[in-house]
């Protein structure tokens, strides 16, 4: 038995072991993240690149949905069932299919990045059942990463996209204004020199300026991307989700909680995500 006087010389030992038992749960379980945001932030393009990067399960409505019909599954049927008929996907539906995925052996095994729930429908659930459901979830997340940005500058961002018809792919206003695709040519010519690398990495990824002078003709803009509607499901978010999601952030240890600011460049989202939650882990 320890005597008085080695408890006495370890006062911090309780609170290393306690430390130490936290880090060793956390790397015996599959990493597990939701990324959370308004209406268009970027919550879905980040999830990804976190999902590849941590060799996690991506799960979102739509990949959910279209992984169920797909495999051809019990859900599956019932999805292309409804979709034959002319009519929409249920809200009780969508949310079985999430969480029977997140409950799935695969997901067990590699971990899970979760976006787009809770949703701020309430049809089925409301946010603060949604909540409670991602609190007793048996794989709880080990990182919530919230993207923040302004109203305006979201609501500006999104009535900016466009969507190609046929491959459903959007487009950011950087992408398509030729405007300001001219400006940010400009730029790169002017520290050309300075940046010859990166300059050659990008030159490598861009889009062909010819493809893209035709694919400019045939973007749309979506209903959903229009200003006005824009603003309304910001407002929405604000008056549904906002407050049960700060009171379920409040709740969340400090270091695992990560936030983003969302008028960053996609990329850069990803590699300030990729390092907080490497150093911690």
């Amino acid at each position: 038995m320890a005597s008085r006087e080695e408890k006495q010389a370890q006062p911090f030992a309780g609170i290393f072991d306690e430390d130490e038992a936290e880090k060793s749960f956390l790397l015996s379980k599959p990493t597990c993240l939701i990324i959370l945001g308004k209406p268009g932030s970027g919550k879905k393009t980040l999830a990804r690149k976190l999902s590849q990067m941590w060799k996690c399960i991506f799960i979102e409505a739509s990949e959910v949905i279209q992984m169920n019909i797909n495999e051809e599954t019990e859900y599956g049927l019932k999805c292309q069932e409804l979709l034959f008929k002319g009519q929409s996907i249920s809200e009780e539906l969508v949310t079985e299919m999430i969480l029977k995925k997140i409950e799935s052996p695969e997901v067990a095994h590699f971990g899970y990045v979760l976006s787009g729930f809770p949703s701020v429908s309430e049809e089925y659930m409301t946010v603060s059942q949604q909540i409670e459901k991602i609190k007793n979830l048996k794989l709880k997340p080990d990182f919530l990463i919230n993207i923040k940005c302004s109203d305006y500058d979201l609501c500006q961002r999104i009535s900016g996209q466009r969507q190609g018809p046929d491959s459903g792919q959007v487009y950011q206003r950087s992408q398509w204004d030729p405007n300001i695709i001219e400006k940010h040519k400009k730029e790169d010519d002017k520290h050309e020199e300075e940046n010859e690398d990166e300059k050659q990495e990008e030159e490598e990824t861009a889009e062909d300026p010819l493809m893209m002078s035709e694919l400019l003709h045939q973007l749309v803009q979506r209903p959903e991307d229009i200003l006005e509607n824009a603003e309304e499901r910001v407002g929405m978010y604000k008056d549904i989700m906002l407050r049960p999601l700060e009171d379920l952030m409040a709740e969340q240890d400090c270091q695992y909680l990560i936030e983003l600011n969302g008028n960053q460049h996609p990329d850069y989202l990803f590699k300030v995500s990729k390092l907080c939650t490497n150093l911690i882990n």
